[in-house]
């Protein structure tokens, strides 16, 4: 895709580590001027440290106004456009719904859902000045289906399907695109970041996909201007389970949970 985004300005959200880094990195070898947006100021340094004329770095935390604010604002003075949103800044939570501490499954509903809400509602006066745009959403195959110990992310992220659907109706017509990502299993530090309350931080030996595998079906998708796309063939056939034979699924996954 060398060279498909050139002079388009990127903006990506969660960019210091795993699918927002390597989504990053991908914009930025097609042609685009990429936006890192985290709260790993550091991380996100040593990234634009690599291609210091593509890069532009905003500490940004998603649960601020303030900082939200100064992301979009900064990202018009510096580069005078917006043309791409990634929101893909979130965070996990491995834990029995009765278990859960309710500050953090909040705090979790502030980052996923609130957080991609605002980085939304911020740049969308400008697409529909500018007359077009897109808002990529990295949901997860759990925007479709919930697992035993995942009841508070996949809620998050059953959200943020539901407001993808919601706000694509909503933009009809503006030229503005809305973009659901779902990934599956991806090998990055999410695992060991989130929060967990007993049990392992992975499930089995697996790594996952690489988050360069995301990353390319990000671009591919924006190139393509899908609606929305699954990742991995065990999410994809959990996916058509859970629409076709859903108790099937259920007594899958509670096997499971009796294993965790």
């Amino acid at each position: 895709m060398k060279n498909t985004f050139t002079h388009q300005v990127v903006i990506v959200t969660g960019a210091s580590s795993g699918i927002g880094a390597a989504t990053a990195q991908a914009f930025a070898a097609a042609g685009a001027r990429v936006v890192l947006a985290a709260r790993q100021q550091e991380r996100l340094r040593t990234l634009a440290a690599t291609q210091p004329d593509q890069f532009l770095v905003v500490p940004t935390d998603v649960t601020q106004d303030a900082d939200v604010t100064r992301l979009v604002e900064t990202t018009l003075w510096q580069w005078g456009r917006v043309d791409i949103l990634v929101n893909n800044a979130g965070l996990g939570m491995r834990a029995p719904v009765e278990a859960t501490p309710l500050a953090d499954a909040q705090y979790l509903m502030d980052v996923n859902f609130f957080g991609l809400l605002r980085c939304t509602q911020a740049v969308l006066p400008h697409f529909r000045r500018q007359g077009r745009g897109q808002i990529v959403n990295v949901g997860s195959i759990l925007s479709l289906l919930a697992t035993p110990r995942n009841g508070i992310y996949a809620a998050s992220k059953f959200a943020v399907r539901a407001l993808s659907d919601a706000l694509r109706i909503e933009l009809h017509g503006t030229g503005i695109d809305v973009i659901l990502i779902m990934p599956g299993y991806t090998d990055t530090p999410f695992f060991e970041n989130q929060f967990r309350y007993g049990g392992p931080a992975r499930i089995g030996p697996l790594r996952g996909v690489p988050p360069e595998t995301v990353a390319r079906a990000i671009l591919r998708a924006c190139v393509r201007r899908q609606r929305e796309v699954v990742l991995t063939f065990p999410g994809k056939c959990g996916a058509w389970i859970k629409r076709w034979c859903p108790r099937l699924l259920d007594w899958v996954l509670a096997r499971q949970r009796d294993r965790t």
